[in-house]
């Protein structure tokens, strides 16, 4: 049975020793004693004895974490960079992540271990960067409440995956208090809106159609736009849209294309299958035989990448449109059909208000949306659950109210 000992150390200090028996160093051949160490503060040798019991139990019972001692900025350079962000995070994302522990949290935290970095260094850190004079742009003022959360949130990931590799025992960011970010009101099309929309978009080039309709009426994001293709995500037969991948775009990397990183754990994480609406289905159809057509007239190897994809958003030889494409070409449309402005993005809030309103019920809109979990649909849209709720009661009440149309007469 392992063995151990508690010695003070001064000042309220005791260090235990536990010896675990012995072992043979496959390097030099020789036997050595396995013994682990801690350093606790107790009140008296009593206290300290309670917690030498409780350390042997730890280590007897498996249960005892011992924490690698690892630099910050090591940790976050070789072990979860390649290993573990490149895998996991689009390219755009971990683009952000990277210029955000570049320009502010590896110089702050470079002097530190893993396991020496504790909340109140974390919240002493966003404290520091939410003070004037710490933007890096040129301009005044301070850092927005979401660029503040989002180094809490690169944080948080890093340390994640600190615990998961078992380099420390437990993440000091789930100690923190979140900042508060303000929730700003999302400019969408109400059904009439909508409908304007749809009937100017008729007037305008197919692929833009297309790629217009699918956002309102089935929530697409602009990356699933980008990164969808005719041949293998759109079944036109069982009217099915095969969301699996995205296409986004870096300094670094102007193209490219994975599977979506998004929405809930597992194999198929963010990747769903949405119901192609009658307003689109025609218009799809079609694309997809103009392109095939188009297409046929260049040998494969003038086509892009040889003719692995075929975008919805591309040139006649396949190379994918520019990012910004959709953007400008949005601006034009809005002014040439005299509608309201919103961004682009916002259709795929306007899709989800419109489901919303018509009393489709949270978990059916996360999963079409491709949230990760229906907590966040919730976060994003409580606005407007919460008005569709009130009108479900308004109209309750009058329904059961003596002065409704139910009434006993």
């Amino acid at each position: 049975m392992a063995k151990g000992h508690a010695r003070p150390r001064g000042k309220g200090k005791y260090e235990l020793e536990v010896n675990l028996g012995s072992y043979i160093d496959p390097n030099t051949g020789k036997r050595k004693r396995l013994r682990e160490f801690r350093t606790i503060e107790a009140k008296g040798q009593r206290e300290a004895d309670k917690e030498l019991a409780k350390f042997v139990a730890e280590l007897t019972d498996g249960q005892y974490h011992k924490q690698e001692k690892i630099m910050f900025v090591d940790f976050v350079l070789k072990e979860w960079h390649p290993k573990h962000a490149v895998k996991t995070l689009s390219s755009t994302t971990l683009d952000t992540y990277m210029r955000y522990l570049r320009l502010r949290i590896l110089p702050v935290f470079s002097r530190l271990r893993m396991d020496q970095i504790t909340s109140v260094h974390i919240s002493d850190f966003l404290d520091n960067i939410s003070e004037e004079g710490m933007r890096m742009d040129g301009q005044e003022g301070t850092l927005s409440a979401n660029a503040v959360f989002f180094h809490l949130r690169v944080l948080n990931n890093v340390f994640n995956y600190a615990v998961k590799r078992k380099i420390i025992k437990h993440s000091p960011v789930k100690e923190v208090d979140k900042p508060r970010i303000p929730k700003k009101k999302v400019e969408v099309y109400d059904l009439q809106e909508s409908r304007l929309l749809v009937e100017a978009l008729e007037k305008e080039p197919l692929h833009w159609r297309v790629a217009l309709k699918l956002m309102i009426t089935a929530g697409l994001r602009r990356s699933e736009i980008y990164g969808l293709d005719l041949d293998k995500h759109v079944d036109i037969p069982n009217r099915i849209i095969h969301v699996e991948q995205a296409m986004t775009y870096t300094p670094g990397n102007p193209v490219d294309l994975h599977p979506i990183r998004k929405g809930e754990e597992g194999e198929q994480q963010g990747q769903r299958d949405i119901f192609i609406s009658s307003l689109v289905i025609d218009d799809l159809a079609k694309l997809k035989k103009y392109r095939a057509a188009e297409r046929s007239t260049f040998p494969v190897d003038e086509l892009w990448r040889k003719g692995k994809h075929n975008l919805l958003l591309a040139h006649e030889d396949g190379t994918p449109y520019n990012p910004t494409g959709l953007n400008k070409w949005w601006g034009r449309f809005i002014k040439r059909h005299q509608l309201k402005y919103i961004k682009p993005h916002a259709l795929r809030h306007t899709f989800a208000s419109i489901l919303i309103n018509e009393g489709v019920n949270a978990k059916v809109v996360s999963t079409q949306l491709g949230h990760s979990t229906t907590k966040t649909t919730l976060n994003i849209y409580s606005h407007v659950f919460r008005d569709a709720n009130e009108d479900a009661t308004i109209k309750l009440d009058s329904a059961i109210s003596f002065g409704g149309k139910n009434e006993e007469k």
